[in-house]
């Protein structure tokens, strides 16, 4: 609705996958740099957590668009509360999609038809990735099937990864699982963005959508920063709102009176 106004190719601020968008700040610098040591040197099994909005699944994104082709097939499970057999069938399926009968078969049956798969996968010089998403919720007889797919990780010296992310209660939710977390060989916990990084967040996102100057006034990116904590979502968030509040006031740059609207309009919507 307000790019034309704003001069902007494509919103700024959408909360999607979209790479392009990617902000090198550091603590997702750090992320990625561990989770492609994890993957490249077969190190096995890693952790990813953070709060709510925080960027976990985009890092995901970023490092899945980084990978070489060698590291495929990439499989993400956004749907963990499943059975632990189904769990485990859904992975064999996602993994053979040419054998969906994987799914209802016994788990012994399924950890030998991924056994087969992961050894043609290597005869192929790939490397799989899966990646767990909101792995807080997984329960302990869950995290019991995940070892059971650690053990196979093992037998097969490593030839595919699995990352887990979640909520920082992902981190002890694991340590009390002594024989999965000995498997752990990366634990990141992502942090929000300080205020100088938040306001480059803010310049980079409005750059990757074509701006050709500025949008928002300089005491504005602070205003960014108290009102959001660094948050990426609740940058995006605030961010969004107050362009078309400044659109439809017809502002030349947006100040940090619009921030503190947006941010409160916010506030107000989501405890209702």
């Amino acid at each position: 609705m307000y790019e034309r106004y704003w001069q902007l190719e494509q919103p700024p601020f959408e909360n999607h996958a979209d790479t392009n968008f990617y902000y090198p700040a550091r603590t997702h610098q750090g992320a990625l740099l561990k989770l492609r040591y994890l993957i490249e040197n077969r190190k096995g099994l890693g952790l990813l957590a953070g709060g709510h909005g925080i960027g976990k699944t985009f890092i995901t994104r970023v490092l899945e668009s980084e990978l070489e082709e060698t590291y495929t097939p990439f499989v993400r499970l956004v749907y963990p509360l499943l059975e632990p057999e189904e769990l485990l069938g859904y992975l064999a399926l996602r993994l053979d999609e040419e054998s969906p009968e994987a799914v209802s078969n016994s788990q012994d049956t399924v950890l030998r038809r991924l056994e087969r798969r992961l050894e043609q996968f290597t005869c192929d010089n790939r490397h799989p990735v899966i990646v767990i998403d909101d792995a807080h919720l997984l329960e302990p007889r869950h995290l019991q099937v995940l070892q059971l797919l650690t053990n196979v990780q093992q037998d097969l010296g490593n030839r595919f990864s699995i990352i887990l992310t979640g909520q920082p209660e992902l981190l002890p939710h694991v340590e009390r699982l002594a024989g999965l977390s000995s498997r752990v060989a990366v634990r990141i916990t992502l942090r929000p963005l300080p205020a100088e990084e938040t306001a480059d967040y803010v310049k980079h996102r409005l750059f990757a959508a074509g701006a050709r100057g500025p949008v928002f006034s300089e005491d504005s990116l602070q205003t960014f920063w108290e009102l959001s904590r660094g948050i990426p979502r609740r940058i995006n968030q605030v961010g969004d709102l107050s362009l078309l509040v400044g659109y439809a006031d017809g502002l030349q740059t947006v100040s940090p009176v619009e921030i503190e609207a947006a941010a409160e309009e916010l506030t107000c919507v989501s405890t209702d």
